[in-house]
């Protein structure tokens, strides 16, 4: 409401202004722009028509994709020239989806033009309420100034009189002290007091001198209650009854209500018939009028007005009042004022006898619900499909299966989008009980495979995975075979595509069977929680059940996301064929415009597969892309992991420092924000590196093994910082520590699949080791372990000779300088450092020169 409020002025500053702003979101979001559209309808003033539909994305993404959007869009409109200060108050009453989106807010360090201000009563928030959660998160991260509000002084009731009155102080401390006596210094109060004391005559103005006076003795004489809410009470009874009515109704909708509403609920005639009464209230300082908007003045005179009503009447009330809304709102205007009809209603259900009418409240809350889902707010999306739920009854699938089902299937994934996952799983069995068909039954399926996920059950999400495919026909064996034989089944169905060109691949149809798609959907879920664990006897018959069906049926979505799996589960055994399928899986995500499943395919054809034949520098603008688009459509692990890559990958290629500690520190930021703590944990390692090598860490070998906390302690993360810690060990010529670690990280790794290879500068960084250690201790075992690593470094340089030549080149010299052959080493030596000249990594180029260094000075030369 508040920034629909700032559109609604920006539209009246002139067309200059209004060109300025809808540039600035147009850049900042681009077609992004109508995921907003819902939240702020005065956005189309600026905009314009938007006729460009958000991508699709599931329930669980979507808050975090308005907020990422919300981000960005912020950032826009806040300038150095228009800055924004957002004040919030009561937010102890902001729900769990609102304290995200402030979070998002006040998180984003890039927005410097962007003030949050929030205000709270702490005495209604303890330590275990959300918003005291959400400001402990947020202060770890950003600096929070506090400011606790106490009641007015006695020195500065004075001033706060005087400037009522306009008076001099000297002139009001008679008059101050009194109200301070009475009200106790209560700001509320003694403003409703003073304004009382005008109404009842004790204070007035004389005119023959033009100022304020008082009867101090009756305003002495004058009792006041001990609280805000009577004495504010008090005031409201003294109104005409038609104020007093207008002020009960706006006290069951809340703190404000367009006068739109105001329209709906008392009469078609309200314009000519209620605008004095209005006038009167806001003259009272009850009200405040903000355009077509009014507020209450104060949360406690809300709460007086709503103290009127009897308790026992109030449902009735609200019931009323949403009956009123939904009899005059045309369809246009009902999906605008859609969930104030559905919480004035859902407050009097108990009241409601008739099945119809039961029945139509149930669909509105359905809508309700699910405009609810669309904004990302599943805590107010759970509410309303509950209600509807329970206004239906114990026959509901008998007697309304088709309304039964859409509201127990959204009430499900909305519970999954909360993290409640035992209610989910109640929800999910309601619907598997009662649904008709597989096709009724897969939603519920599908969202249950999310949950088991997400508490990391995975053999119960592949139990479900599997029923729903037997269901569907499409049944999938998954038999104890061993790793080789998996990867023979996969070879076999590479066969069928490896040899396809791009044209070829453009001639396969798109998949149209709508029961193929749902196979390929299942599949496709079932793939997204089992690729992380890397077991080949469920991800082999996985993904060659999907490239089976795309070779008959089409391509698809999901075909893409399979073939770079094959690539990267190929790639360490037939690198060519990886390469091809990896290309097959890049252009069918071109040519389906993928937006959802893109950063995934990113990060297994980018993260696993691209450095083997190109230049590691190269991927890294996809894998910024894969972060832009996954944020875009909220899926936060994915956009983490591929930032990572791209932090990772620039540390090994040589990036700039400076700046690539500033990325560190901007990924560790969003990672926190979004809580994916394992995300953050493992850019430690590298953040930590980059600390040593600037200086800024007050030991160059600081054991950041501390940092790894207890939750978080994987063998892979330990894998990749022993790997850090031996690469800046070696750099600082710390030999001994850096086979130690370089030992630690082989050791872990005995216990992983896939070995942390670091984009194929493992050997390089490995052998540069071996090479020291052989120097300084003369054993043979370096000599075997030098001859593995120069022999991978060869291998590799015959598939990219511009990307490993050089590497060859100074393990060439590094050997014959320890084997004795002087001249041989100089002139490989020489070769090594003009060819990282042309075609190295800085950082490696410095150790090609380091190490020409120490030989030549070591001859004498």
């Amino acid at each position: 409401q508040l920034f629909s409020n700032h559109f609604a002025k920006v539209a009246q500053k002139g067309q200059e202004r209004i060109k300025q702003t809808k540039n600035a979101i147009i850049e900042a979001v681009d077609s992004d722009i109508s995921v907003l559209a819902q939240a702020i309808p005065t956005l189309s003033h600026i905009i314009g028509k938007l006729d460009i539909a958000p991508v699709h994305v599931s329930a669980a993404e979507l808050e975090n994709r308005f907020n990422f959007i919300f981000e960005k869009f912020v950032r826009a409109i806040a300038t150095p020239s228009h800055p924004i200060v957002l004040y919030l108050d009561d937010l102890q009453w902001a729900d769990a989806s609102s304290l995200n989106l402030i979070k998002t807010l006040v998180m984003d360090t890039k927005n410097k033009n962007f003030l949050f201000v929030g205000a709270f009563r702490d005495d209604e928030v303890n330590d275990e309420h959300p918003l005291a959660c959400q400001l402990q998160f947020i202060g770890e991260s950003v600096s929070i100034t506090r400011i606790k509000t106490t009641n007015i002084s006695k020195a500065s009731m004075n001033d706060f009189v005087s400037d009522i009155l306009q008076m001099s102080p000297s002139s009001t401390t008679s008059l101050a002290e009194l109200v301070y006596r009475k009200t106790g210094g209560n700001g509320l109060i003694a403003t409703q007091f003073i304004q009382t004391l005008w109404w009842e005559g004790s204070l007035y103005f004389m005119l023959d001198n033009n100022s304020w006076a008082w009867d101090l003795k009756a305003i002495e004489a004058k009792s006041i209650p001990d609280d805000a809410v009577q004495l504010l009470l008090e005031k409201i009874l003294q109104l005409p009854s038609a104020a007093r009515c207008i002020l009960q109704y706006l006290s069951c909708i809340g703190s404000s209500c367009h006068e739109s509403i105001l329209v709906l609920i008392i009469s078609q005639g309200f314009p000519s018939k209620c605008f004095p009464v209005l006038e009167l209230i806001v003259e009272e300082g009850l009200l405040n009028k903000e355009g077509a908007e009014y507020k209450f003045a104060h949360d406690q005179i809300q709460l007086a007005a709503y103290s009127l009503i009897p308790p026992d009447k109030r449902d009735c009330v609200h019931l009323q009042i949403g009956s009123m809304i939904l009899k005059h709102a045309s369809e246009e205007k009902l999906g605008s004022v859609i969930f104030i009809a559905a919480d004035q209603l859902n407050r009097g259900t108990k009241f409601i006898i008739d099945e119809d009418q039961k029945l139509q409240i149930a669909k509105l809350n359905l809508r309700a619900g699910e405009k609810a889902m669309s904004l990302g707010t599943f805590w107010s999306a759970v509410t309303y499909l509950k209600s509807g739920i329970d206004l239906l009854g114990n026959n509901s699938w008998a007697k309304m299966y088709d309304l039964s089902l859409q509201l127990h299937s959204s009430y499900a994934k909305s519970l999954y989008s909360i993290g409640k996952f035992s209610e989910t799983g109640q929800a999910v069995s309601m619907i598997i009980m009662n649904a008709k068909s597989i096709e009724d039954k897969l939603p519920a399926y599908l969202t249950l495979m999310k949950t088991f996920a997400a508490q990391k059950k995975v053999a119960e999400t592949i139990k479900i995975g599997l029923k729903a495919l037997d269901e569907l026909g499409e049944p999938l064996s998954v038999s104890n075979k061993t790793k080789e034989e998996s990867l023979g089944i996969l070879f076999q169905m590479k066969r069928h595509f490896e040899g396809m060109t791009k044209e070829q691949l453009k001639e396969l149809k798109i998949m149209e069977n709508p029961d193929k798609i749902t196979v390929m959907m299942v599949l496709d879920e079932l793939l997204l929680h089992v690729i992380y664990y890397l077991e080949e006897a469920i991800i082999v018959p996985i993904i060659t059940g999907m490239m089976s069906l795309t070779l008959t049926y089409g391509i698809c979505e999901a075909s893409s996301f399979a073939f770079a799996t094959v690539a990267f589960l190929l790639v360490d055994f037939d690198r060519e064929g990886a390469c091809r399928i990896g290309d097959l899986a890049l252009s069918i995500a071109e040519r389906l415009d993928i937006q959802n499943s893109l950063p995934r395919v990113y990060l297994s054809f980018y993260g696993g597969v691209h450095h083997y034949f190109e230049r590691t520098e190269d991927s890294l603008e996809y894998h910024m892309k894969a972060y832009e688009t996954a944020m875009r459509v909220g899926d936060v692990r994915n956009a983490v992991v591929n930032r990572y890559f791209y932090c990772s990958k620039s540390f090994l290629c040589g990036k700039e420092l400076v700046s690539l500690k500033n990325e560190c520190e901007s990924t560790m930021e969003v990672a926190t924000r979004y809580k994916q703590e394992s995300k953050r944990i493992i850019l430690l390692p590298i953040y930590q590196a980059i600390l040593n090598l600037l200086g800024q860490s007050d030991n160059s070998l600081q054991n950041i093994e501390d940092m790894i906390t207890s939750d978080s302690n994987t063998e892979r993360i330990h894998a990749c910082f022993f790997f850090y810690r031996f690469l800046v060990a070696y750099i600082f010529g710390n030999y001994d520590v850096a086979a130690c670690m370089l030992e630690q990280k082989r050791k872990t790794e005995e216990r992983l699949v896939r070995t942390f290879a670091a984009f194929s500068t493992i050997d390089f960084w490995e052998g540069l080791v071996f090479f020291a250690m052989a120097r300084k201790t003369k054993e043979q075992k370096w000599i075997h372990h030098i001859q593995v690593s120069l022999s991978n470094v060869e291998n590799q340089t015959q598939s990219l000779p511009a990307h490993f030549r050089q590497r060859l080149l100074l393990f060439e010299a590094e050997s014959a300088n320890i084997t004795g052959d002087i001249e041989k080493a100089a002139e490989k030596y020489e070769l090594a450092v003009n060819a990282f000249d042309e075609y190295g990594y800085t950082n490696e180029q410095a150790i090609a020169y380091e190490r020409a260094g120490d030989f030549f000075v070591s001859q004498h030369d």
